[in-house]
């Protein structure tokens, strides 16, 4: 290799530590409706965990979402699901948000780029892939951004040069995509540095069910479900209607709803009484009465405390955007800087 040709990749390495791409966990978040408290629970919390100890960066995933909602949906929930993020405790000062489509440029620029490196056979053979077209009416008229899904996530990813990437057991089979892509692209140019190649941390999936025991909570089925948007009066209507089950009996759906009920809890002395009546219920005692009563005080103080926090944020009309701007700047230089590497390696392999 010509002198300057190393130097030029010598000063790509120093400026990706320099930018860093210090990232260590990178995840996306997607703006496809109101969230629920099991969205707290599966999603939300992890990330409040990680931005204790760890550098986090976390994107709207606003294009991703096209793939199977309107783009007035997608518009309407972007800044919405922000906000729902800040409120629930995510601290900007900690961790970068941005949106996707921010970076549409350079997210276009390095899937086109990736494309090559897997062949149609291997995309179609994408597990989670599958997955969504067999859950689709007419897989055929599927639209193509579905299909290049995998590769646009390996794009979000490499272009931020994460170290890990949490993902949920449906999307480990996306991150193996984003693995052998890096890799393939490393090998294929000789420029072993050009993308990290990221660690998969795979999230224990929580699968709180719905209050009517049908199928998991979700916004597809808003009667079983609780929504941070809910007002408590409602959510404990819902909860007073909740299906249990028979005393002395642990079933799939009580199960779920005590963990629903520890997770959104912060007071030690509630979860010593939620304690006893789990033993009471476990011995043959009819106390579903009691858990749901605990279950609504629970359920109505974090949903009291998540919209006062949401309205004082949301008062600012320019503090959202300016979070947005704050991750967007870090975000671009980082995309920027990825981009300028991958072109050195390209250009170097045709001067090899």
């Amino acid at each position: 290799m010509a002198g300057t040709e190393r130097d030029t990749n010598e000063e790509m390495s120093k400026t990706k530590e320099k930018l860093g791409y210090g990232i260590e966990y990178f995840t996306g978040i997607r703006p496809s409706g109101d969230l629920t408290v099991a969205n707290f629970l599966g999603a939300v919390r992890p990330l409040l965990d990680l931005q204790r100890e760890h550098k986090t960066m976390v994107f709207v995933a606003d294009i991703h979402a096209l793939t199977d909602n309107e783009y007035d949906t997608v518009r309407h929930f972007t800044p919405e699901v922000v906000a729902d993020y800040l409120a629930l405790g995510l601290d900007p000062s900690k961790v970068d948000i941005f949106v996707q489509s921010e970076l549409l440029g350079e997210v276009s620029t390095l899937t086109l780029l990736l494309m090559r490196h897997m062949t149609v056979s291997q995309a179609m053979r994408v597990p989670a892939l599958k997955d969504k077209l067999k859950d689709h009416d007419h897989p055929e008229r599927a639209n193509l951004l579905l299909t290049c899904y995998p590769i646009m996530m390996a794009a979000d990813i490499l272009l931020q040069q994460a170290s890990v990437i949490p993902v949920g057991e449906d999307q480990v089979s996306h991150m193996e995509v984003t693995r052998n892509l890096a890799s393939s692209f490393n090998q294929t140019y000789g420029q072993t540095d050009t993308f990290v190649v990221p660690k998969t941390y795979a999230v224990k999936a929580l699968r709180i069910k719905s209050l009517n025991g049908v199928g998991k909570m979700s916004k597809s089925q808003p009667e079983g479900a609780i929504f941070l948007t809910d007002e408590p009066s409602i959510a404990a209507k819902k909860i007073k209607r909740a299906v249990t089950g028979m005393a002395g009996e642990m079933n799939e759906i009580i199960a779920s709803h005590i963990e629903l009920a520890k997770g959104l809890n912060f007071d030690p002395e509630r979860a010593r009484v939620l304690d006893e009546i789990i033993a009471a219920h476990m011995s043959g005692t009819a106390v579903m009465g009691d858990f749901k009563k605990l279950m609504t005080d629970i359920v109505v103080e974090f949903l009291e405390n998540f919209q006062k926090r949401r309205k004082e944020i949301t008062q600012d009309p320019s503090y959202i955007p300016s979070v947005l701007a704050k991750g967007r700047e870090v975000a671009k230089q980082n995309a920027t800087k990825t981009l300028e590497s991958v072109f050195v390696s390209l250009s170097s392999r045709k001067r090899q």
